[in-house]
């Protein structure tokens, strides 16, 4: 059964290598330089000090398979999806999908949920129209990589 749990500063090296792990194979198709995989130790820990951030570990019973990060403004209606990463060896099982519903379900007083992917990988597209997000516009960042922005609405 898949459980989120709420990480703490204690996690962070555990989310760091969840986030390099996950995002290696972008970096290395992309080379972009604001993947994630570059992310800094001190940035990470940055962003778990905010109060409108929010990093849950994803559980499959007491095993950690991933973690997403939201970041809401400050009345909590609105929500960004700003990182969902899984475990390579755990991908494609659908930890994703039952994470992003349980976050949404514990944050239930965000109405509007936004997220942007590459447009390029397909099955991250589909994973989130799957999780109902629907494609508002997209953004090119370099020469074969193009960001898509979705956003979910609930009331």
């Amino acid at each position: 059964m898949v459980q989120l749990q709420k990480a703490s500063f204690s996690d962070l090296e555990v989310v760091q290598e969840i986030q390099r792990q996950s995002f290696k194979v972008w970096y290395d198709k992309y080379q972009d330089e604001h993947n994630p995989y570059l992310e800094t130790k001190e940035n990470i820990e940055e962003k778990f000090s905010r109060p409108t951030s929010f990093y849950y570990l994803i559980k499959e019973r007491e095993k950690t398979v991933g973690f997403l990060r939201l970041q809401t403004n400050s009345e909590q209606k609105e929500g960004w999806l700003a990182s969902v990463a899984i475990y390579p060896k755990e991908q494609r099982k659908g930890y994703a999908s039952t994470a992003i519903t349980l976050v949404e379900q514990a944050h239930s007083s965000i109405v509007k949920w936004d997220l942007c992917t590459i447009f390029q990988e397909k099955s991250l597209v589909n994973l989130y129209e799957k999780c109902g997000y629907k494609t508002t516009h997209t953004e090119s960042v370099q020469e074969g990589m193009d960001l898509v922005f979705m956003t979910k609405l609930l009331s």
